[in-house]
């Protein structure tokens, strides 16, 4: 038997989500629980094989530590810690840089003072000093690759913003509110540009339409036709995208 957790709403239909290796069943206040477990069962197959390939990614969440691996533009990047006396005056821009391998994966190198080394850290402690370093190198990056192309893109599809917050949110790639007021997650970092794209994109349509009906798709797919694929990278790779808290 599959365990699942139930989320009872005001929806009207039931809906299946794996998240993390874990199954959730969203349904309306009136369905049974007989009726969720027979729906359970009936969709056996599919949770077994979505829960197998979820946890088998799940080995490539990053914990911060030497030698874990993490997703860059959507490449797969190997953490290489080191420490040296010149990171006492480095900033997220040249503490953190990409070496690209010929035959292995290419590595992402992240600075520390060598102050921390003679503190000999625990693992914990150590963790989370490298967390915060590529928190920042991300967030960095996020600033100068999704502003300007929120700026072109605003401009293609005609659509005004009022501003833009960048930074970290746990379950969302952005967000749009009736204000006009976009937010985008630097953790976007880790996917492909192209759908970097089209959560830009995304947002952007909800200036227009604060929803998700066929006209908002319909805006979505007339400036970024090719969004149902960028959807499915995310998708496929969604358990390789979350951070682990270190431990």
């Amino acid at each position: 038997m599959i365990d699942y957790q139930v989320l009872r709403s005001h929806r009207k239909t039931l809906s299946l989500q794996v998240k993390q290796g874990l199954v959730f069943v969203r349904a309306p206040h009136h369905v049974d629980e007989k009726f969720i477990s027979l729906f359970i069962k009936k969709k056996s197959a599919w949770l077994k094989a979505k829960i197998t390939e979820q946890n088998q990614t799940a080995d490539l969440c990053c914990d911060f530590t030497q030698g874990s691996k993490l997703f860059l533009f959507g490449q797969l990047v190997t953490l290489n810690i080191v420490f040296a006396e010149s990171a006492e005056k480095l900033d997220s821009k040249n503490s953190v840089f990409l070496a690209e391998a010929v035959t292995e994966q290419p590595t992402l190198t992240v600075k520390l003072p060598t102050r921390i080394q003679h503190k000999k850290l625990d693992k914990l402690s150590l963790a989370m000093a490298v967390k915060k370093q590529l928190e920042c190198f991300l967030k960095q990056q996020a600033e100068d690759i999704i502003l300007p192309k929120v700026e072109f893109y605003a401009k293609l599809t005609k659509l005004d913003y009022k501003s833009i917050k960048i930074r970290q949110y746990r379950a969302r790639w952005g967000s749009c509110n009736s204000r006009s007021e976009l937010s985008f997650n630097y953790l976007l970092m880790m996917l492909p540009m192209q759908v970097i794209d089209y959560v830009i994109v995304h947002e952007l349509c909800h200036l227009r339409y604060l929803n998700h009906s066929k006209h908002f798709w319909q805006l979505v797919a007339q400036h970024f036709p090719n969004y149902i694929e960028a959807q499915q990278w995310v998708k496929t790779h969604q358990s390789a995208l979350y951070w682990q808290s270190p431990s």
